[in-house]
């Protein structure tokens, strides 16, 4: 397989529309919206969010087969972080590279907005988890009971990726 990523636009709201949809029913454990949510949005609603939001897509030829978005906060004081949400690799392109290039092309495309990623990855996905890990994100606490779905909590890792060189954990003044 030869992948490439690239950012997304108002053009891919089809095939971006089809991945989430996907995503939020087959890992319903991995999002924290729905797919009874999500799936009432007009074709144009989607459309409009490609065109005002980070989100990146990896391709096998002419196939949407992953995405991941990154989404900076909006405040003064917190607006070196983004959220790094909405990871989906449809299962076939699992394990043989989409994942890797899908996170590196965003990664790139975060350094020139943001020193900081953060990520909440849900406990017991080992997969996603060491995924993050390759990248360099790290553990820095839990978040119990961060969803409930169908009455079953699950409980959340928060990570983080310091993309630039020699940040330090705290900077007393």
């Amino acid at each position: 397989m030869n992948f490439l990523a690239r950012r997304l636009g108002p053009e891919d709201a089809p095939a971006y529309r089809d991945i989430r949809l996907e995503g939020l029913r087959n890992e319903p454990a991995a999002f924290g919206s729905s797919h009874d949510r999500e799936a009432p949005r007009t074709q144009a609603q989607w459309a409009e969010q490609l065109g005002r939001s980070f989100t990146f897509g990896v391709f096998d030829g002419a196939d949407l087969v992953g995405v991941a978005s990154f989404r900076p906060e909006e405040l003064e004081k917190t607006a070196h972080r983004a959220h790094l949400v909405a990871v989906y690799v449809k299962p076939p392109a699992r394990g043989k590279g989409a994942s890797r290039v899908l996170l590196e092309t965003l990664i790139a495309a975060a350094r020139n907005h943001v020193v900081q990623l953060h990520l909440a990855v849900t406990a017991g996905n080992e997969p996603a988890r060491r995924l993050y890990e390759r990248f360099g994100f790290e553990v820095y606490g839990t978040d119990p009971r961060g969803l409930r779905i169908d009455g079953r909590f699950y409980d959340d890792y928060l990570m983080v990726l310091r993309l630039d060189q020699g940040s330090e954990e705290s900077n007393e003044q």
